[in-house]
């Protein structure tokens, strides 16, 4: 994955101004990565890489809405333009199915807590769930169930 982010960043370093977005996200998405390596000292792995990009892309959701409260369409145009970048490196996330039929294992297994569950759920889908809404539909899957 790394190696795939630094072909993409030479690719669009030597494409010029037009990729410009795509130069300074995939630098930012690099020093991260570097960041990461030099702390915990050994070389990231795909699912730690994917977590630094998720973080990403969730400070762009989180500045699309400061730039919207404030009606700056240069920033809402450029954390847009960054957000798809991102979004190109993503895994395509869990379906609402799928998480919903781990749910209903987990809890004909006897789990009845939200803990056991979501661990339950990150193991089997890894970095393509969706904390936040897993997080909602096992809540309201115990909900129901009580």
């Amino acid at each position: 994955m790394k190696e795939k982010l630094q072909q993409d960043l030479k690719i669009a370093m030597k494409a010029g101004e037009q990729e410009r977005a795509r130069v300074m996200t995939l630098r930012g998405i690099l020093a991260e990565i570097t960041r990461l390596e030099k702390e915990v000292m050994h070389e990231a792995g795909e699912a730690e890489i994917i977590q630094i990009i998720k973080r990403e892309r969730a400070r762009r959701d989180e500045a699309l809405g400061f730039a919207r409260q404030a009606g700056r369409q240069d920033l809402i145009d450029q954390n847009e333009r960054e957000a798809k970048i991102l979004d190109a490196y993503l895994p395509a996330a869990v379906g609402a199915d799928e998480v919903n039929a781990v749910i209903a294992e987990a809890m004909a297994a006897g789990a009845n807590q939200i803990g056991p569950i979501m661990k339950a759920l990150r193991d089997r889908f890894g970095p393509r769930l969706d904390g936040k809404l897993a997080s909602e539909m096992v809540k309201k899957a115990l909900a129901a169930k009580s």
